[in-house]
């Protein structure tokens, strides 16, 4: 007998506590804030996402989040004489390294062979970049596509990008043309550059 009420006491006790489980827990869902529940919107669809593309890919390998910062820079009303250059892009004191694509005008002749040029390094110290033209997306002579990679490989830290008109003509550009820079990664140059020497000389 005693041991019938103690089993029924402690089936009872055990539903109870089962019951204010149940209660909590609707009471929780139903008091998170529509932030929270956005938020948990967007993991599931990443979550999701990144498993459709291991799932799809057997060689994928997530090694770790990429921060790209991509800047497009309109370059509509500028006008270049010959050998005058526009600062594109300053990341001093912390050396970069991305891509770059241009939409320029160039010569219908030689489209191939840009009217200008992209310099790279630490000012003053700068020196051209190699590019590579797209002819499938390239109308000559109004619109030009030029691409290259700064900063892999180079030997030199990259801080400062430069755009310079190399044509021997003034070139004015208008509403399609323009530039998009894109970093992939920022370190610091063992090395001061001479901004940050002047910097410090400023300072004393």
């Amino acid at each position: 007998m005693t041991i019938a009420l103690t089993t029924m006491a402690a089936a009872s006790l055990a539903i109870l506590v089962y019951i204010a489980v149940v209660i909590t827990g609707i009471y929780t869902t139903q008091n998170i804030s529509p932030s929270t529940n956005a938020s948990l919107a967007e993991q599931t669809k990443i979550d999701s996402a990144m498993s459709h593309q291991i799932a799809s890919a057997l060689d994928y390998v997530h090694k770790s989040d990429i921060n790209i910062a991509p800047v497009t820079i309109p370059l509509h009303g500028v006008n270049l004489s010959a050998n005058q250059f526009i600062l594109l892009y300053d990341s001093t004191p912390y050396a970069s390294k991305g891509h770059i694509a241009l939409g320029l005008p160039c010569d219908a002749n030689t489209p191939n062979v840009p009217m200008f040029q992209v310099l790279v390094g630490r000012a003053p110290d700068l020196t051209p970049l190699a590019l590579g033209y797209i002819s499938q997306i390239s109308v000559a002579p109004q619109m030009c596509i030029y691409h290259g990679q700064f900063g892999f490989g180079s030997g030199y830290p990259v801080t400062d990008i430069v755009l310079k008109n190399i044509s021997g003509k003034t070139v004015s550009l208008g509403g399609p043309h323009s530039v998009a820079i894109s970093t992939h990664e920022f370190y610091t140059p063992t090395t001061p550059s001479l901004e940050q020497i002047q910097h410090k000389q400023q300072q004393k």
